[in-house]
């Protein structure tokens, strides 16, 4: 089946294989609210009348009015046939063309003949408006979308890390234990805060605990060692692993080749 549309005058004439279409073909089934649905699909009368002429491809600044009030007129007369109930709006509508239709019939005077006398300016200019916001909006509808065209990304909430402790190795440790063995009897710079240096283990881990807890800072190794007996040093030595252990304490290098114990959570400097 060849269909052609032939401009004929205002209109167009629609020929199916050669010969005019003059009613609607039989079996051809049109849903019983397709015009109310094609109503409903405008947001006035004026896009209404910009869809007709736009349909029929005629010139917005130059309409004719007689064909497109006839259009108009028909669309109405179907919508009462259907018992549909129109807006005000667009009997108005129908009553504005068909005033204009009675102005353009009328002779012009030849003093007068000025576009601006033209009847069908005011809604010309209505029908560009409309056209300007339609394309427009027609713009910002190709544009992405959130929920459309992509989706927001949810921030993704992680578990704080856990700080990194020094990289100590068995080696370090007797490293740290000969020095202080190597070291002098008697050093008048080191300052020692421990009182009793034969208590037990437990009762020496308390005293460094509270020591580091009085005096707030990163404390040198060494101050913590009191230079007696080899036992003292030997028990202050484990006192202050066994927190580092239980993690009341925290062990960090110094920047000089020592370390330095403090108060688990204490901000530290650290040092490149």
């Amino acid at each position: 089946m060849h269909v052609t549309v032939v401009n004929a005058g205002m209109g167009q004439a629609v020929q199916v294989n050669g010969q005019p279409l003059d009613s609607l073909p039989e079996g051809l089934f049109i849903p019983p609210d397709a015009l109310e649905l094609l109503l409903d699909s405008f947001s006035g009368p004026l896009e209404l009348l910009l869809w007709l002429i736009r349909r029929n491809r005629m010139d917005i600044r130059d309409i004719p009015v007689a064909e497109v009030t006839r259009q108009y007129l028909q669309y109405l007369q179907e919508a009462r046939r259907r018992n549909l109930e129109l807006a005000a709006e667009y009997l108005l509508m129908a009553a504005w063309l068909a005033e204009i239709k009675a102005r353009m019939l009328l002779p012009v005077p030849p003093a007068c003949e000025d576009e601006e006398m033209d009847p069908r300016l005011e809604l010309v200019r209505r029908l560009e408006a409309l056209a300007l916001v339609q394309s427009q909006s027609e713009i910002l509808q190709s544009l992405p979308q959130s929920g459309r065209d992509f989706w927001m990304a949810n921030p993704v909430s992680y578990d704080d890390l856990p700080p990194s402790l020094p990289l100590i190795e068995l080696g370090d440790i007797a490293a740290a234990w000969l020095r202080i063995q190597r070291r002098p009897e008697r050093r008048d710079q080191t300052v020692h805060h421990l009182s009793n240096p034969a208590m037990g283990l437990r009762q020496r881990m308390v005293e460094v605990l509270l020591c580091c807890r009085r005096d707030q800072r990163p404390w040198q190794l060494l101050e913590l060692l009191p230079e007696l007996s080899r036992q003292a040093l030997a028990i202050s030595l484990l006192a202050i692993l066994e927190l580092l252990r239980q993690e009341a304490l925290q062990l960090h290098d110094d920047g000089a080749g020592g370390w330095q114990v403090s108060i688990a959570g204490m901000e530290v400097p650290q040092h490149a």
